[in-house]
């Protein structure tokens, strides 16, 4: 006859081992999943979301997915994402608030986290004015509703000259000549230039991530040490790799000793 007390101490042994177990078992075998998405199909490490939980990438490296538009936010502007190269680390995007229109937008500016992305070469900064004083600027146009004037310059400053402008936003523009868009001078031009996008490149050592593949690991992301995890098959997580003794229990896992349970000699 089981007594109460040797019974619990043997429950308690099994809510122990099995969570702890279960949770890193699913980071190895969720983190093998990628993410799909449209033309974006197939994407890993760094990145993370839409079936990748959190802990399979970089925090600012979350992808989201909706009518097969696959979209990222950078410094709280939501982007497009057109394509991505992971053997470059290159993403193309383009503004979500800019891909359809230019004359509704929200006002922010291109901006990028330098500790995570570069601009690659192919792209310039182009500064759109709009809700001017008047229209008697040389390059620009009104925009459909006839209500809003928007300009369209080289650079992100404001010329000395030009009329006040209740707003001013700095976008980045493909622009493969590096001499600037001067010619644009409609808003269909000037949509269908920003609708290319340009491209960014994220800034992750992979080498780190590699090592852990090699190891027959599944790389993640540890938010609280800012640091590449590797998921092991064996239901653990290592700093950098899946070590050989514990990639061998994979195959015998009754040959790895369990902890005894608390109150059992």
């Amino acid at each position: 006859m089981i007594s109460w007390p040797s019974y619990s101490s043997h429950f308690a042994f099994f809510v122990l081992i099995s969570i702890p177990l279960s949770s890193s078992f699913d980071s190895y075998t969720t983190c093998s999943n990628t993410f799909n998405c449209g033309g974006i199909t197939k994407v890993g490490f760094p990145f993370w979301g839409d079936g990748r939980p959190d802990n399979c990438g970089y925090p600012e490296l979350k992808l989201a997915c909706s009518n097969d538009v696959t979209t990222i936010e950078i410094m709280r502007v939501k982007y497009r994402l057109l394509k991505i190269n992971q053997d470059e680390q290159t993403l193309k995007v383009v503004r979500d608030d800019y891909y359809d229109k230019i004359c509704s937008p929200k006002f922010g500016d291109t901006k990028l986290d330098s500790n995570l992305f570069d601009y690659v070469s192919g792209s310039s900064d182009f500064t759109l004015l709009y809700d001017c004083a008047s229209s008697s600027l040389a390059e620009g146009f009104k925009c459909p509703d006839n209500q809003t004037y928007a300009n369209v310059a080289a650079v992100p400053e404001v010329f000395p000259g030009t009329p006040i402008c209740k707003s001013k936003v700095v976008v980045r523009i493909s622009d493969p000549t590096g001499f600037g868009i001067l010619s644009i001078l409609n808003v269909k031009a000037l949509e269908a230039a920003m609708k290319e996008g340009f491209e960014v490149k994220y800034k992750v050592d992979s080498r780190k991530c590699d090592e852990c593949v090699g190891s027959k690991g599944v790389c993640g992301y540890d938010w609280n040490l800012n640091e590449t995890v590797c998921h092991c098959p064996n239901q653990t997580s290592e700093p950098r790799t899946c070590s050989a003794t514990r990639t061998a229990a994979i195959n015998n896992p009754a040959a790895v000793p369990l902890p005894p349970a608390k109150g059992m000699n």
